[in-house]
Order: structure tokens, then sequence, then C-alpha cells
């Protein structure tokens, strides 16, 4: 296999790599902090915001991620006025569209703490607040380590619907080099071959944090 064609074209090829982690990380940040809100908001003991978030979690987890990406691309500006550019909207789609399923991350492990925990927070003179930030979340964050990357993971992958909208990451920049080279296997392996590492790296480190968290849980 003649992988000269990637060779000729790495530093654009690189480029479109970097987007491609620079666009998982902004939403692997923003992804986490609406998905641990959401999830809170979902375990929480007020019926009209619980409802709401589980709305919005039921919604978004029933629809393709692609036509999350659509609305915001082209839906929301058409009904407000403002446009997105493409890398906005690929941002700002994929955040709502994983914070949803974080959220059920979070939710599954705040379920997972021993309810004596709670009740021995409240024995030492704790309040309600107090209990969930000192108590239960560190030990339900411990607990969602695994799952958290394994959303990560599927999230790296995810960015490839970017270019759809003409984000040109990792796999807009590959489909960009083979219109003008056809040159499909090499450059269809090569960009595998990056999802693979980068994937591996970061289940990797998932479970590097999961061993050394798993002793104090």
């Amino acid at each position: 296999m003649d992988f000269s064609v990637v060779i000729r074209n790495l530093p654009y090829l690189a480029q479109g790599f970097a987007v491609t982690l620079e666009t998982a990380g902004l939403v692997i940040l923003g992804g986490s902090l609406l998905g641990l809100l959401l999830g809170l908001a979902r375990s929480g003991h007020m019926p009209g915001v619980r409802h709401a978030a589980i709305l919005y979690i039921e919604l978004i987890r029933g629809t393709p991620l692609l036509v999350v990406i659509f609305l915001v691309y082209f839906a929301i500006p058409a009904v407000s006025g403002h446009r997105f550019t493409a890398y906005q909207a690929a941002v700002i789609g994929f955040i709502a569209f994983i914070c949803a399923y974080i959220a059920e991350d979070v939710r599954s492990g705040l379920a997972s703490v021993p309810r004596g925990q709670r009740e021995a927070g409240f024995a030492i003179g704790l309040n309600d607040r107090q209990v969930l930030c000192l108590v239960v979340l560190p030990q339900a964050l411990r607990r969602m380590i695994p799952a958290l990357f394994g959303q990560f993971v599927r999230l790296l992958k995810f960015t490839s619907v970017a270019s759809v909208i003409g984000v040109t990451e990792l796999t807009g920049a590959t489909l960009a080099v083979n219109a003008r080279e056809f040159k499909p296997v090499p450059l269809l392996t090569a960009l595998a071959l990056a999802y693979f590492v980068a994937g591996y790296g970061l289940s990797l480190l998932g479970r590097w944090l999961d061993r050394r968290y798993s002793m104090i849980r």
C-alpha cells in the first residue's frame, strides 16, 4: 500500500487532526459540565426541574446526532436570525448531544452510592448540599470514570460528523485530499489509524484513572 499520498499531505492532515482534538477537548469540557448539572437536576427533588431534565435527556437521546447538528446550523439561525459558523455549530451541537448521555451516567453514579453514606453525612451535621458535594458526588465521580471515558471515546469519533457541514477536521481534511488525489485506501487507512490511536490513548487514560481511584471507593 502506497502511503506517499499521506506523507505529501501530512501538514494539511495534521492541521485537520489538531482541529479534531481541539473540538473534542472543548466538547468534553462543556459536555461534562452541562451533563453534571443536568444529571443533578435529573436526580433532584424539584419536580419541575427534574421533569424538564428528563424531557431534554430523552429527547436528545432519541434524536440522531446529525439532526442535532443540522438544527443548530440551519434551524436556529432561521428562527433567531443569528448564524453560527460551521465550527461553532458543530461544537454547540456536540455539547448539546453528549451532555444528555453524560447526565445519565451522572444519575447512575449518584444512585450507586450507598444510602448509608448519605445518612452518615447527615449524622455528623452536614446539610443536603454539603452531603451532595462532600460525600456523594466525589464517590459517584470515581465510580463514573469508566462510563465517562467511554462517552469521551465515542465523542472523539463523533467529531467526524462535523465534516458534513464543512468543518475541516480530520475526516473533512482526508475527504478533501481524496477528492484531489483519489487514493481512498491509504487515506482512509491512515484516517482509521489516527482515530484508533487517539481513542486508544483516551481509553488508557480512563483505565489509569479508574485503577488509581478504585482503591478509595
